[in-house]
């Protein structure tokens, strides 16, 4: 059987870049072809670590005829241009989050995907998080009976150094600052976990940390579709102390029950009334590899011809980011956001 060969198109995310072809190296049946990006130091650790070759043009990178998909970790701005290169190649794309910076170019990428009949999906590695697992399947099992409260964070470490990458801190390469780039985690997450849709968002960012021109600091009040309400701290304030350089948590509230997750404690607890119980503290590792896993069923879905559970598709990509994006017409706005139905009109850039 022939390895499914990978490619690895910008790595201007580069710590992500360099753990998806660490992941990559230890699956069987998967070869890394090659690491194409405009600025060739950001994928020199790439190549040292792994023997990845360095290749001189996007275009040979993903018409090589080894390639069968194609990894997309430049900045976020130039997602659109390389997914629509692979896509116009025939190669399926695993796209790192968020998907774009705009509503518009998002769905452009999907549509792209759409039309070319390639898979594509979205690096939330957290769907791949043996709590988040279990936690979904408690979920939609009933444990919790009707959910009427969500809260959630993904929190970072700052400061930032001042040399940190533009991907992350020029808010045209970005987006924005942590609330694009850690919000898309959480309600991403709260919907793969409760099968909710979220239908207004209020929210404020600032700079409060750091002087970078960019959020450092938010928080989004949200309104699902079955009329329960939640909030998502995105900010990169996780302190200097703490043993982790993220912080990230799902506490979730139904008519039955409650459900608790956090990396913290590594730890899923899960407390119902349902026929009796079960209830108690369950724990699991944060530090099995969410990354191997998600793509081994990346390259497990290119080899069945299907997208595979719990992937994310772009839909779930361009619906995290139109939150993210409806939060800061909030803020900006001081004032709700209503989101459309997913399956309708799309939102707004902001």
């Amino acid at each position: 059987m022939r390895p499914i060969g990978i490619a690895i198109l910008g790595a201007a995310h580069t710590t992500h870049a360099w753990a998806y072809a660490r992941a990559l190296s230890g699956l069987p049946d998967v070869r890394v072809t090659g690491v194409h990006d405009a600025v060739p130091a950001h994928a020199q650790w790439i190549r040292r670590d792994f023997g990845v070759p360095f290749v001189a043009s996007a275009e040979a990178l993903v018409a090589a005829p080894d390639v069968d998909a194609v990894i997309v970790c430049g900045a976020t701005v130039d997602h659109r241009a390389h997914v629509e290169l692979a896509a116009a190649h025939g190669r399926h794309v695993l796209c790192e989050k968020p998907l774009a910076t705009t509503v518009s170019d998002a769905s452009a990428i999907v549509a792209a995907c759409d039309a070319a009949g390639v898979q594509l999906h979205v690096a939330f590695m957290s769907r791949f998080l043996p709590l988040v697992g279990r936690a979904r399947a408690a979920v939609r099992a009933g444990r919790l009976g009707e959910l009427i409260g969500l809260v959630g964070g993904n929190r970072g470490r700052p400061p930032l150094p001042p040399s940190y990458p533009p991907w992350i801190t020029d808010p045209v390469a970005a987006g924005g600052g942590a609330l694009i780039d850690h919000s898309v985690h959480v309600t991403d997450a709260m919907r793969h976990v409760s099968g909710l849709e979220v239908t207004e968002v209020s929210a404020e960012a600032g700079s409060l940390l750091w002087d970078r021109g960019v959020d450092d600091v938010a928080v989004l009040a949200l309104r699902f579709g079955n009329g329960a309400v939640g909030s998502v701290d995105p900010s990169w304030s996780v302190p200097d102390g703490n043993p982790w350089d993220y912080d990230f948590y799902l506490r979730l509230v139904g008519t039955e029950g409650s459900l608790d997750l956090t990396d913290a404690a590594e730890s899923l607890r899960v407390v119902s009334v349902r026929d009796g119980g079960p209830r108690g503290l369950r724990l699991a590792s944060f530090a099995e590899d969410a990354d191997r896993a998600m793509l081994a069923a990346f390259a497990g879905s290119v080899r069945a011809g299907a997208v595979q559970d719990p992937c994310a598709t772009g839909e779930d990509g361009l619906r995290a980011l139109e939150i993210a994006l409806a939060g800061y017409r909030s803020a900006a706005r001081h004032a709700p956001m209503i989101i459309n139905d997913p399956t309708t009109q799309r939102g707004s850039d902001h």
